[in-house]
This record gives structure tokens, sequence and C-alpha cells, in this order.
């Protein structure tokens, strides 16, 4: 697998690290500074499952992994194909995402997974509250808009009080270069390349989400075991523009970790915008 070397400091990080490393941090920039830093913690365990994306450990084998059998008997699976939409008079997620969020990041061995630090980046549904718990990203994207597939998805998950979740789907695109994404891909480099942690601090999370998004809701479930149903998907219709080579980066970690679409049945897509 080719990996991309940096030869130079870095001095902005950023994206979801789904963790449970609580180690001495060494701290790389400790002065005050409004541009992100990186902290690098000790390595980060093992985190492969007992399911992957190819062979006899496959999708198609996923129900068959302890208290995973939802992925093979579930009615309301997801990714979808998104083809046919109805419009809806619901309100759109409200956004509250930090311009300073500090983040962890980390590649679990199935994706790279950035984790906020704190707990005050959530959206609004219909009033409540659901708080940013990770994201990380596919490549090609889960979903489909119109059979067709994005190079890249990055899901938004959150959860509500109760433990029900939200996720929002924002797809990538071949485009110009963004700033932010930059921030958090290099950090995902040295995550990867190294095998360790690291944690962005001062990430403008707000900038990765359109200023006034159309969504297609649904009801569907995790893409990954255990494919739990029940979970809101707010699938953004305005693709984010990466740069080829930055899209090259998230390749080249991870290609091909996206699970085969799933059938519809009689559920509904709804559009939602502000």
């Amino acid at each position: 697998m080719h990996r991309h070397y940096l030869i130079t400091a870095i001095t902005a990080v950023s994206l979801i690290g789904l963790s449970a490393c609580s180690n001495t941090y060494k701290v790389a920039n400790e002065r005050a500074t409004t541009k992100p830093i990186i902290i690098e913690q000790s390595n980060e365990a093992d985190n492969h499952a007992g399911w992957s994306y190819s062979g006899d450990t496959g999708p198609e084998y996923w129900g068959d992994v302890e208290g995973a059998s939802s992925c093979k008997i579930g009615q309301e699976q997801s990714p979808i194909n998104i083809a046919r939409v109805t419009a809806s008079a619901k309100d759109a997620p409200a956004f509250n995402y930090s311009q300073a969020a500090n983040l962890r990041i980390t590649d679990n061995g199935h994706t790279v997974v950035y984790t906020p630090a704190t707990s005050n980046n959530h959206i609004t549904i219909d009033n409540e509250r659901f708080e940013l718990k990770q994201f990380h990203y596919h490549t090609p994207s889960e979903h489909q808009f119109g059979g067709q597939n994005y190079p890249a998805e990055v899901h938004f998950v959150h959860a509500n009080s109760a433990g029900n979740l939200a996720v929002v789907g924002l797809m990538l695109e071949q485009g110009a270069a963004n700033g932010i994404m930059r921030i958090l891909l290099n950090g995902t480099q040295l995550s990867s390349e190294n095998q360790v942690e690291f944690t962005a601090n001062k990430v403008n999370l707000s900038a990765l989400v359109p200023t006034m998004p159309t969504f297609y809701h649904y009801k569907g479930s995790l893409t990954t075991p255990p494919c739990s149903e029940q979970v809101q998907w707010y699938v953004v219709k305005q693709p984010l523009a990466l740069a080829s080579d930055q899209l090259a980066i998230m390749t080249d970690l991870y290609q091909g970790n996206n699970r085969p679409i799933q059938p519809q049945g009689s559920r509904t897509v709804e559009q939602v915008s502000k």
C-alpha cells in the first residue's frame, strides 16, 4: 500500500478518532496559538474486528459476526442508492459546530476516525440535541446518487441523550483544494504512518458543513457491524470539493472500505432543507 511521507514539521492536524486511549501526551507546541497544533500519544492498540471489506470476512458474511445478525436480516439497512425522493416540509438539522474544535485522530484498521475532545459540537433535530461523537470516511462513497458513487464520503455520527443515532453523510468530489481538509489529512498521514494517535487543536469544523444544505433523509442503519437499525440518516445533497492529491491521501490509506448498496424496500427518502 503506497503511503505519503511527510518531511517537514506539520503545524496543523484534524479529523475523527474513535479511541479509548488515555495515555500520556507529548505536546508538540505548548505556546498559545490560533493555529491547530499536534499532540502525539503512544501507540494505539490494534482495533481490527473479525470483519473486513473483502474475502471470507467481507460484507457478505457480516451477519455471521457475533451480535451482528442485523447485517443479514435487517430490513432497513444502509447505505442505499438515492434515486427517488419526496419533498418534505420537515426542518433540516441545525448545525452548531465549533470553530476551534480539538480532535483525536486514529486509524482503527477499517478507516480513520476523528473524535472531538468535548461535547460542544452538535446538531439539533426537532428541538432535540444530538452530540457529535466522531466522524470517519469511506472511499468510494457508500451512498449513491442515481446509481453513481462519489470518490469519498464522510460520516458525522451523532447521538442524543438516549443514545439514538443521527448520521450526516457528506459526499466528497474532486475540485479545488480544501484548507480544513488539508489540515485533517496531514494529521491522518502522521497517525497512520507512525501508528500513533494524534490530537489536533482549534480546528474549524463548521467550515466542513455547507451554509444552507439540502438533505436526503431516511431511516437506516450503521454501515458496519453490528449494522444496528433505527439510525436517522441525513445525506447532504451538495458535495464538498477536495483536490486530487487530497483524495489520493484518503484512497492510499483505505480504498474500497464501502459497504455495498442495500435494498431500499418500502422506505421513503425525504428531501429537507432550511
